[in-house]
């Protein structure tokens, strides 16, 4: 398995994990950690209008595309197919959290912790994903 296949698993890991305890967050009536005012807040977006998309928690939705990404790293060296399927779920995942980071910015005026290192996660696999295109092209073609 290539390092950047690699990298992108661990990322993929991280973001199923933060994903995951931000969804225990949002089912249990407990506090975090992450609640240090007004401005910095997750229980605030974590428990707010915008947490759920058709009923369904934001956290789910992230534990499922992060799992989606983890599964297209392991794929990546199979055939080219995987590598355009991986970019096309991770611009997903990455369209999704700047929407919800804008919802942030501009509607609740508030910022999640685990949201905001979530989001850089996303980042992160995103631009492993772009460095690592010509590795991938290369090696497959």
């Amino acid at each position: 398995m290539k390092k950047f296949a690699v990298v992108i698993l661990i990322f993929s890991i991280v973001g199923i994990l933060i994903s995951a305890y931000s969804l225990y967050l949002h089912e249990e009536d407990t506090s975090t950690f992450c609640n240090f005012n007004a401005t910095f807040s997750c229980d605030i977006v974590n428990q707010g209008t915008y947490s759920e998309i058709a009923d369904i928690p934001v956290a789910a939705v992230g534990i499922f595309g992060y799992f989606i990404l983890g599964v297209g790293s392991l794929l990546l060296n199979k055939q080219k197919i995987w590598y355009t399927l991986t970019l096309i779920a991770c611009i997903l995942g990455l369209g999704f959290a700047l929407y919800l980071l804008s919802i942030e910015i501009f509607v609740l005026k508030t910022y999640c912790v685990m949201c905001l290192c979530s989001q850089a996660d996303i980042l992160a696999i995103f631009l492993t994903l772009l460095i690592s295109r010509k590795s991938f092209q290369q090696r497959n073609n």
